[in-house]
This record gives C-alpha cells, structure tokens and sequence, in this order.
C-alpha cells in the first residue's frame, strides 16, 4: 500500500510539473503571438523585426527552451516503462533545441545589444538574431526547426486512444512536418524556410495548450486512483 501511495506522489508531482510547464509555455507564446500580430496590423513587423521586438523575442525564447524541457521531463515520468525510450530520445532532442535557441538569444542580449549600443559594429553582423547570412539564425533554426521538430516527431506516437491524445499526436506530427521543412527550406535558402515561423509561432502554442489539460486530467485521475 506504502509502494503504491508513493508511486501515486511521485506521479504527482510529474503532473502537475508538466501541467505547470505547459501552461507557462502557453502564456509566454500567447503573448509573442499578440505582440507580433499587433506589430503587423502597425506596420512595424519587417524583417529584420525591429529592435524592440527582438529583444522581446529573445526574452520569451529564454523563458520558453527551459520550460518546455520541464514539460518533456515531466511528459518522461509519466510515460510508461515500455515506452520511456521514445520519451527519453524527445527529451534530448528538446534539450538540444533549448542549448541552440538559448546560445542564441543569451547573445543577442548581452553581447551583441551591447556591442551595437557602443558602436563597435565591425563582425557584429553575422552574429545578429536575424538577418542575411547570420550565424545565429541559424542557430534558431537548428533549435526551433530541427531539434524540436525531431523531439516532437518522438513523443507524438506516446498520444493514441481519446479525442485530446488524437489532437495532440497529429498537431505534433505537423509542426515536425513544417519545422523539418522549414529546416530544410532554411539550408536550400528557399521559402520552405517560412514553414518553421508558422511552425513555432503558432502550432506549438496550440500543443502546449492542449498539453496543460493532458497533464491537468493526468493529474486528477492519479490522485483519484
């Protein structure tokens, strides 16, 4: 009885971490949706985007790459022992994304804010968030478009069996289908290259919403058993 009241706690705190997780993420991508929309609708979204908006991207990007290996942690402990495997690999394709998006974004914020603010534009510009031929772009495009792409291709096959598993398994399946092409699309230098903004700006929004209540349900049904 003490053995499996423990592994109901520990069940738990999985839940409920993930639930927590995803609806931060959620929150965070709501916000960046909103804001961006709003910057189109003024005509202040150009690429690159304007300064303010890159920083506030930036800002969400860091919040987002650990938060969402939170989830894939807490989505690991509650995936049975037979299917950890396909959890496990998700996992450290997502920890690979939040290492390229977060080495990214950490240096636009420091590093490369402040060398622009103090003029010392020389070799600054490969190493810019966005624009022609930049480094980091590329960066983001490994994390959001690759990394996360293949950790979503993995889980998705742990969702079958409900109308909530079915949406969260095919909407998994499509921002791994966009984001590899963006990917892809990104190293060709052609337009499949957009795939991965659509991608990332507004699938995964939807799958971390759908996730919040997988976790939230996940949750009441431990503690009732």
């Amino acid at each position: 009885m003490t053995t499996q009241t423990d592994s109901n706690s520990e069940h738990n705190w999985a839940w409920r971490a993930g639930f927590l997780a995803a609806l931060t993420s959620t929150v965070s991508g709501l916000l960046y949706f909103l804001v961006t929309l709003a910057a189109m609708l003024t005509g202040q979204f150009t690429f690159p985007p304007p300064e303010w908006l890159q920083v506030f991207g930036g800002i969400i990007s860091l919040i987002t790459c650990p938060v969402l290996v939170v989830m894939m942690a807490a989505l690991h402990g509650v995936t049975p022992a037979s299917k950890q495997v396909l959890s496990q690999a998700g996992m450290g394709f997502t920890l690979l994304y939040a290492l390229a998006v977060s080495i990214n974004r950490f240096s636009q914020l420091g590093v490369v804010r402040q060398a622009q603010a103090a003029g010392l534009g020389d070799g600054i510009r490969w190493f810019q968030a966005y624009g022609d031929y930049s480094i980091m772009l590329g960066m983001e495009y490994l994390g959001w478009a690759w990394f996360l792409g293949l950790g979503l291709l993995c889980v998705s096959p742990l969702f079958s069996g409900g109308r909530l598993k079915g949406w969260i398994r095919w909407l998994m399946l499509l921002y791994a289908g966009m984001a590899l092409l963006g990917a892809i699309g990104f190293l060709l230098g052609n337009w499949l290259a957009l795939l991965g903004f659509a991608a990332w700006g507004f699938v995964l929004v939807i799958i971390t919403g759908l996730m919040m209540v997988y976790f939230r349900s996940g949750e009441k049904e431990n503690r009732s058993a």
